[in-house]
């Protein structure tokens, strides 16, 4: 039986991303991550402009009160390639080119406008600084810089970045195709009545979801019966269809469990099948050989919700966000200090991971602590990973909580 990080380092180290391909840059990208550095072509702002609406100016004139004639208009857009001489003004608006020879933009909140004959003066109220309202070219992103790595989590807002550059196209990781299968007569989907000993299938609706909330949008689900003959050859068209397979039941050495032998009649063996963790021992994991020469990642997952939810976070996640071109502190949970809201105990010889609720800094036991109990589950947002034998008192300081929503 592994232990757990010997068992998530011998998947990732199995787990390559996907070759990145060119894609137009648009909103569909959302979610994706980049296959290489970008860095910037153009800067930003690409030329001095004003960040007022109102004069620019020589700051030194602003010192007096001396009328300053306005003597033209510079609007937002194309540049009119106007000079400002001493001792007049120009009216500028916000985001319009800052005239040649102005050194400040004078607010227009501060002046006094006074029309005549031969056109409107204004009197400063306030004087400026050399350098007031203009934003300078290059300020916020200079020609060259860096914009993102390789491994980059795409965001409305980096999206937004990569536009200001003019970008058509970039080099992204495509989304994962997952398939989802269930397993045992046991389960009916919604809209049957139950027999005794029959449940609802909840386990394929909670796995995709969680597999869509990764970022992967190619996803289908499948339940199978307890057949050697049937999952066989519905295995055998799945693992030659997608890059991931992720299993729910079947895994264990149960005269109705499927899953193994099927997969060793494809020849496809097992990396390893038990990680000593709570919940979650019999854990699946196989690399399989597509007939395309891809590679298809298998994760047989305990039938229990619980033990499904777990180790899914715990392995099937980081493999698909670095399938789909994720890196470093982006494979991972994030994790914070609590406080414990009740003594816990870990009698068992396996680290446990406690379902809670974590708000305000303090973590809340959530239910009963048994695989099968999906409604604890369902009303919790974060794991605490429990040592084998460890007790924990009502009011410990505990670091090691993992929020998962």
């Amino acid at each position: 039986m592994l232990s757990e990080q010997a068992a998530l380092e011998r998947v990732l180290t199995m787990v390559t991303p996907l070759s990145p391909t060119l894609q137009p840059l648009t909103s569909t990208l959302l979610g994706s991550y980049a296959g290489r550095q970008e860095h910037a072509k153009v800067p930003l702002p690409g030329f001095d402009n004003s960040s007022m609406d109102g004069y620019a100016v020589h700051a030194v004139d602003t010192r007096a009160s001396t009328p300053l004639p306005v003597i033209a208009e510079q609007p937002a857009g194309p540049t009119r390639n106007l000079t400002l001489s001493a001792g007049t003004a120009i009216r500028i608006f916000t985001g319009a080119p800052v005239p040649e020879g102005a050194d400040a933009v004078i607010m227009q909140e501060d002046v006094d406008v006074h029309p005549s004959s031969s056109g409107p003066h204004i009197v400063c109220r306030e004087p400026v600084e050399p350098g007031e309202n203009i934003r300078r070219a290059g300020s916020d992103l200079c020609l060259g810089q860096k914009l993102i790595e390789a491994g980059t989590l795409l965001t409305p807002t980096l999206l937004g970045v990569l536009a200001s550059q003019g970008l058509q196209d970039i080099l992204v990781h495509p989304t994962a195709k997952v398939a989802i299968v269930t397993t045992g007569d046991e389960l009916v989907p919604a809209g049957m009545p139950l027999q005794p000993g029959q449940l609802y299938n909840s386990n394929s609706l909670m796995l995709e979801s969680l597999v869509r909330q990764v970022g992967a949008t190619q996803v289908q689900s499948q339940h199978l019966p307890d057949d050697l003959t049937v999952t066989t050859a519905a295995l055998d068209e799945l693992i030659a269809a997608h890059d991931f397979l992720i299993l729910s039941g079947g895994v264990s050495v149960g005269d109705h469990d499927c899953i193994k032998p099927a997969l060793q009649a494809l020849g496809h063996p097992a990396e390893f099948w038990r990680v000593k963790v709570k919940p979650g021992k019999p854990l699946l994991f196989v690399r399989a050989q597509r007939p395309d020469g891809g590679v298809c990642h298998i994760f047989g997952l305990p039938g229990n919700p619980v033990s499904s939810f777990v180790t899914f976070m715990l392995f099937v996640r980081p493999a698909l966000l670095k399938a789909m071109g994720a890196t470093g502190k982006s494979l991972v949970l994030p994790t914070v200090s609590a406080t414990l809201a009740a003594t816990l105990s870990n009698a068992g010889d396996r680290p446990h991971y406690v379902r809670g609720f974590y708000e305000n800094g303090q973590f809340t036991p959530q239910g009963i602590q048994q695989s099968h109990a999906l409604f604890g589950l369902s009303r919790a947002n974060a794991l605490l990973r429990m040592e084998a034998d460890e007790v924990l008192n009502e009011g410990d300081s505990v670091g090691q909580v993992l929020l998962v929503s």
